[in-house]
């Protein structure tokens, strides 16, 4: 099917980071992207989970085939049924003449994307269920089966175990869609990413607004890099967009605690006589990341150089959230 809006635009290289944590997730991806098997991809808002979708489409023998989005908790749970399987002219009230193709039978030879699945209806998981298992749909106002041949990649920032156990979601469901569970981490939980997903995002959104490159002043930098990030990537592209426009500046505040700052020691951050211009946390902090730096996870000689011992340092890391990967 050639119609652009069936088509996945993103593919792996698309999964901006060179953390452990993206690189076993692409490696992943890129293993089980011919499986046929479902998959239930979970992680918080503006992770990428559909880009992660998209990519394992892309990567697959089903790339040339169409890839349908369908976001289950932005239809009306009365068009859900006829939306994601169709249905006979004449089947109900207001239908289309002709009748209406649904998403599934779109899709077939493709993927669909189930995003926001824990946001389906109760009823309509039991439909999806019998799909699941037998591979066949069958339109509203008729009797006669259509099979098809679909990859099911679902999605939801939910935690559909806690889901199940309220009696929200299906638990015979929740099992068949968890065949491969795939996890996007948030980006506070790599950190490392930021830098390159900022140098990332002010290219492209420079090109995008026709702006020059802007510089970042030093504070800003610092912000950006301890900030929780509650949005994850979809809100740091975002405030990226809105540095651009402002040549630099930003009308968007982030509120970072000091006990958050993990400064950039593998660049000069401060000049030598503002070294010690800062809060005692914040030295703390410094000293602690100039160790790791030249000490690697070596915790018996980053303590001994501090001159503390290994469970205060322990201690001082776990306040900091400095680890040692």
């Amino acid at each position: 099917m050639s119609n652009s809006i069936y088509t996945a635009r993103y593919t792996f290289k698309d999964i901006i980071g060179k953390s452990n944590a993206i690189k076993k997730l692409i490696k992943r991806g890129k293993e089980i992207a011919n499986s046929p098997s479902t998959i239930l991809i979970q992680g918080e808002s503006g992770t990428g989970k559909e880009v992660l979708a998209q990519a394992i489409h892309n990567y697959s023998h089903r790339k040339n085939y169409p890839f349908i989005a369908v976001n289950c908790g932005a239809i009306p749970s009365n068009l859900i049924e006829s939306e994601l399987f169709g249905y006979e002219e004449g089947a109900f009230t207001g239908g289309k003449r002709g009748g209406h193709v649904g998403k599934f039978q779109v899709a077939n030879g493709g993927t669909i994307f189930l995003d926001e699945i824990g946001d389906m209806p109760l009823d309509m998981q039991v439909g999806l269920l019998r799909v699941l298992q037998e591979g066949y749909i069958t339109r509203i106002g008729s009797n006669v089966p259509t099979a098809i041949s679909v990859r099911v990649i679902a999605a939801t920032n939910k935690d559909l175990k806690e889901e199940v156990s309220k009696n929200r979601f299906r638990e015979d469901l929740y099992y068949r869609l968890n065949v491969i569970p795939m996890r996007i981490p948030t980006l506070r939980e790599r950190r490392e990413d930021i830098k390159i997903l900022i140098k990332h995002f002010i290219k492209i959104k420079a090109n995008k607004l026709d702006k020059p490159i802007p510089k970042i002043e030093e504070k800003m930098y610092y912000d950006i890099i301890n900030y929780e990030w509650p949005g994850n990537i979809r809100e740091l592209e975002n405030y990226i967009e809105n540095i651009v426009n402002f040549n630099g500046e930003s009308t968007i505040e982030l509120k970072v605690e000091n006990n958050q700052y993990h400064y950039d020691i593998e660049k000069n951050i401060v000049k030598e006589d503002e070294m010690y211009v800062c809060s005692l946390e914040q030295l703390e902090i410094k000293a602690i990341l100039a160790c790791k730096h030249k000490y690697g996870k070596n915790v018996s000689k980053i303590s001994r150089k501090l001159g503390i011992s290994r469970n205060t340092l322990y201690n001082k890391m776990k306040k900091y959230s400095i680890s040692l990967e």
